[in-house]
């Protein structure tokens, strides 16, 4: 029998919050090569900026709308891009990113990457966003 977990359910109950991202994340399930992780961003708030060394990270916004910025892991080539509910994207690895909520909703994401993506694979790197011009999603 496999095991089903509710999203919504699971990130009520099980959320830790996580002290380097400065959100409350819940662990959903492993594969033996990408962790999956479901969270929830206040109206406002921002995931604090960071980049992984260990593959690509994948997102997928549930609910809500913000903007993802991102840069190479040096800092350079800085860019912004509106992100909303459906959207799912792929960040690749050493890729400096940073997901703000906007909009007047909690964001809700599931994210995916490398089973040591929240322990030993997470380097924090500021991105020097402005003035960036922010794309609207595709």
């Amino acid at each position: 029998m496999i095991e089903i977990k509710n999203i919504t359910r699971h990130l009520r109950e099980q959320a830790k919050h996580d002290a380097v991202a400065g959100i409350a994340i819940a662990h959903l399930l492993d594969d033996g090569h990408f962790s999956f992780f479901v969270t929830e961003i206040a109206v406002g708030k921002s995931v604090s900026p960071h980049y992984h060394q260990r593959g690509s990270e994948i997102y997928f916004i549930v609910s809500g709308r913000g903007v993802i910025y991102t840069a190479k892991a040096d800092g350079t080539a800085p860019h912004a891009q509106k992100v909303q509910s459906g959207d799912i994207f792929n960040i690749q690895a050493n890729t400096t990113h940073q997901l703000k909520n906007t909009g007047d909703t909690p964001l809700v994401l599931l994210f995916a990457g490398h089973p040591d993506h929240l322990d030993m694979d997470r380097y924090i790197q500021e991105i020097h966003t402005s003035p960036l011009n922010i794309a609207a999603p595709s």
